[in-house]
């Protein structure tokens, strides 16, 4: 005997029932990130506050420079050796700790494991370090999300959009950038698009964002003027673009590379704060290149440093950033990569003013960094939206950007040495 047919309404009241539990998991999921990234943020400003003697600390939240020249060395190396027996412990005997993109593909994420492991990477960045901050928040973030998908019983396909959501939030939520947290989700971590994944991420991402800003506060990254674009603009936005697409994938490259070769064990415990240490050095003589990158990234949209130096800058940010990851840190590269197209940019600016005068040097320093980023990132509309909620430029930039991101696409394309078919889908276990 079969059974019978469930019945119109029966159905009905089945969908109604999932979606109340979608809609209230989404809430919650949305308000525990922001109650994560509250956490994050208090402890980032709490140390810098202690360490630095700031209350917004100097490497993350402004252009603030160390009161003694030897504090760098101090601070940073001693943010390695905490750092390197923090995580030498944790994976000596914690449990396997799993990445956003395994947790959204359904991997179980340690609760405490994962809270040590972040509050190590933005304590690191709040005393110095120089790496990216943005990846502590997105996965303590994707592992409350991993928590409540399951008390909530919902579906796999449903747990996967929420998690992934939560991730995105978790960025959106750190930074204020509500519209490019839902983009990273559903660009990178789900690598496809459908309707109930766009409200999910948004709904989390503005959750999460309104939670977060007692802390974080509702202005954008960076302050910028008003900017005008125009034919020289343009010119040199589509000759800067190649010229990040080539420095992005070298920076990509070299930085994968490197992780491959990360020390483990006992050698996590020698080689980690030697790096942090000669980081530190390097940031007692240029204080810029120290922290995540917000302050040597304010340094080239105000223009504030002369061209060369800028240059040298970039390069000791990207120098430092490589070696501080490949030694064995975990980290970020989001808002290094926006300190070097910067820093790159401005620079640039500078000497076209001698090609063709009338080019803002600000708005080819945004331009730039849009570049650098979207070929690091290899998601383009994420490092666009990202680019004009941290500067707050709306669509006043968008053609440069969108000539500039192009051609740092292509050029990124032909330097990794893929073939010249349509350009492939995003890895979702891209980091």
């Amino acid at each position: 005997m079969t059974a019978a047919p469930a019945s119109p309404v029966r159905s009905r009241r089945g969908g109604l029932a999932t979606l109340l539990r979608l809609g209230i998991a989404t809430l919650i999921t949305g308000v525990a990130t922001g109650l994560a990234v509250l956490l994050l943020v208090w402890i980032v400003h709490s140390l810098e506050h202690l360490v630095w003697g700031h209350e917004e600390g100097p490497f993350l939240d402004g252009l603030a420079y160390p009161s003694v020249w030897w504090l760098p060395i101090v601070t940073v190396g001693g943010a390695g050796v905490v750092a390197a027996v923090g995580w030498y412990l944790l994976r000596r005997f914690g449990r396997t700790l799993a990445t956003v993109e395994q947790g959204v593909d359904g991997a179980r994420m340690p609760w405490w494991e994962t809270l040590v492991d972040t509050v190590l990477q933005v304590g690191s960045v709040a005393m110095g370090a120089s790496i990216g901050k943005e990846v502590a928040p997105r996965e303590l973030s994707a592992m409350a999300g991993s928590k409540i998908v399951r008390w909530f019983g919902l579906d796999p396909r449903w747990r996967r959009i929420l998690i992934a959501s939560a991730a995105g939030a978790g960025l959106a939520a750190v930074y204020n950038v509500p519209l490019a947290g839902a983009l990273f989700a559903v660009e990178i971590l789900l690598a496809q698009f459908s309707v109930g994944a766009a409200v999910v991420a948004l709904t989390v991402s503005a959750v999460a964002t309104l939670v977060a800003r007692p802390l974080v506060g509702d202005g954008s990254l960076y302050t910028v003027g008003s900017l005008e674009v125009n034919a020289s603009l343009i010119v040199a936005a589509v000759l800067i673009g190649p010229l990040m697409g080539w420095g992005a994938t070298s920076f990509a490259t070299i930085t994968k590379k490197l992780s491959r070769f990360r020390p483990q064990g006992w050698k996590l415990l020698v080689v980690l704060p030697l790096a942090f240490t000669a980081v530190g050095a390097l940031g007692a003589a240029f204080p810029l290149v120290l922290g995540n990158g917000r302050a040597l990234a304010t340094a080239g949209f105000d223009l504030s440093q002369p061209a060369l130096l800028l240059i040298a800058l970039a390069v000791l940010k990207y120098v430092a950033t490589t070696v501080s990851l490949g030694s064995g840190a975990i980290g970020g590269t989001l808002q290094p990569s926006v300190a070097i197209g910067a820093a790159l940019g401005a620079a640039a600016a500078a000497g076209w003013a001698f090609v063709w005068p009338g080019a803002d040097g600000t708005a080819l320093a945004i331009v730039a960094a849009s570049a650098f980023l979207a070929s690091n990132m290899r998601a383009p509309f994420t490092a666009i939206a990202l680019i004009i909620e941290f500067t707050n430029t709306g669509f006043t930039l968008l053609l440069p950007i969108f000539l500039a991101v192009a051609g740092s696409l292509v050029a990124s394309k032909l330097t990794s040495r893929e073939s010249l078919r349509p350009f492939a889908p995003i890895d979702p276990a891209r980091p």
